[in-house]
């Protein structure tokens, strides 16, 4: 077992990224503080609640203590920054950084601050060195010590999360560097690549969900040229993977576009940071490709029915899932919610329904037996997030059902055309 530091660690902000590294770095033995505005998540950890399914230490052993005071910080070497960054119409807004760095500025001398927070090149220091020596004088590598090592998660994924996941970090000195090796080397199984400065660490992790969303607007632009050509996109697919299998590329999937806080949120990071110094079109466009989907997917539909003489206002129509990702009840930046938002404008029987995010205290089989009913009483079906359980359903058995939407290419496409349900698709 890897050595344990003698160190006490603040978490700040309790969410997706921050509750699962607080447990973990309770775990492995530190003694951890976590810091949280939430009254509820705060209640929750203190009540061993909401726990990662990938724990194995004894919870009633574990140091950890949620908290909504910053003063506990003032006993932590270590203060890691895990709150949200999110983009307000598509401009960056740090904001609650900004209200961490001045809750925390009287309790952080001496300390180790590593950020994880979503941020730009640049914004690290900007609102940590700049600020502290602003409201506190607290002067970098003297009165403290500054790193970046931002998160890697994979929401849904049981196999792969805050402790098994790959690492980079930069840090504002050789000193602090190998702190932050030492302390995620203690705490996680994976490696941990050490990069020149704050500022390489902050490029990589932009950089690594803007290629993402690119490789996502790529494929979902090949799916509407298929549409247009008349071509089946898993045939197309199929015929540059005898390509890609050779030469290791990887290649996303079609589907109503990229959703949570990091794919589609992050690109905007970089394409503020950088639009004046480069040509940032290609991150536009991909940008672009992936918001126009729900738009795209629901004309597509109405083109269906209205080619079949029908009113589509005339239809009931059911969105299944709210969530941006399978399995998952995270409707942050939500495609599916935008296709409900644009359907609505139009059909007033329009509802939307998520088994995971609706009802979390039913039962699986109750869940089953709501989604039937729903199911019976609807003329349209669209799947807005493959979750499970959705995937699981026999549509094809309601006869009622007259349409169905496949936002993720997931279901049997000849199932359906052998009942005489229309079916549509990503580029199907």
């Amino acid at each position: 077992m890897k050595k344990i530091i003698e160190t006490k660690v603040g978490v700040i902000g309790l969410g997706y990224v921050g509750r699962p590294l607080a447990y973990l770095s309770a775990e492995k033995g530190y003694d951890v503080i976590g810091i949280d505005n939430n009254i509820t998540v705060i209640e929750e950890i203190n009540a061993r609640r909401g726990i990662p399914v990938q724990m194995n230490a004894d919870i009633n052993k574990i140091k950890l203590f949620a908290t909504d005071d910053y003063s506990e910080l003032d006993s932590c070497q270590i203060v890691i920054v895990c709150v949200p960054t999110p983009t307000k119409n598509n401009i960056p807004n740090l904001s609650i950084i900004e209200n961490v760095v001045t809750n925390m500025k009287d309790y952080v001398k001496n300390s180790l601050i590593i950020v994880e927070s979503t941020v730009a090149p640049g914004m690290t220091k900007k609102y940590f060195e700049n600020k502290l020596l602003e409201k506190a004088n607290l002067k970098l590598n003297i009165d403290y010590e500054l790193a970046y090592c931002p998160e890697r998660i994979d929401p849904g994924n049981d196999e792969l999360w805050v402790g098994n996941i790959n690492r980079v970090c930069g840090a504002s000195s050789e000193c602090a560097l190998e702190k932050t090796f030492d302390f995620y080397n203690s705490i996680i199984e994976a490696k941990i690549y050490k990069l020149k400065s704050i500022e390489e660490a902050e490029l990589v992790k932009v950089w690594e969900n803007s290629m993402r969303n690119i490789s996502i607007a790529q494929v979902n632009l090949l799916s509407k040229i298929c549409d247009s050509y008349g071509f089946e996109v898993d045939d197309i697919l199929n015929g540059l993977q005898s390509k890609i299998e050779q030469f290791g590329l990887k290649m996303a999937y079609p589907g109503i576009g990229p959703g949570g806080h990091c794919i589609p949120e992050d690109i905007h990071y970089l394409i503020q940071s950088t639009e004046q110094q480069n040509n940032v079109e290609l991150l536009k466009s991909a940008v672009d490709v992936n918001e126009s989907m729900p738009k795209y997917i629901f004309e597509k539909l109405k083109k269906r029915i209205a080619g079949n003489n029908e009113n589509f206002c005339n239809f009931n129509v059911l969105i299944l899932g709210k969530s941006y990702k399978a399995n998952t009840t995270d409707i942050r930046r939500s495609q599916s919610m935008e296709l409900y938002k644009i359907i609505r404008k139009e059909n007033y029987k329009t509802e939307i329904w998520d088994p995971l995010v609706d009802e979390t205290a039913i039962d699986l089989d109750d869940k089953k037996k709501i989604l039937d009913k729903k199911l019976s009483n609807a003329d349209v079906i669209i799947l807005g997030c493959p979750h499970k359980i959705l995937l699981a359903e026999d549509y094809a058995k309601h006869k009622n059902i007259k349409y169905i939407v496949d936002c993720w290419n997931k279901l049997d496409k000849r199932k359906f055309l052998k009942n005489k349900i229309e079916y549509v698709g990503v580029g199907r």
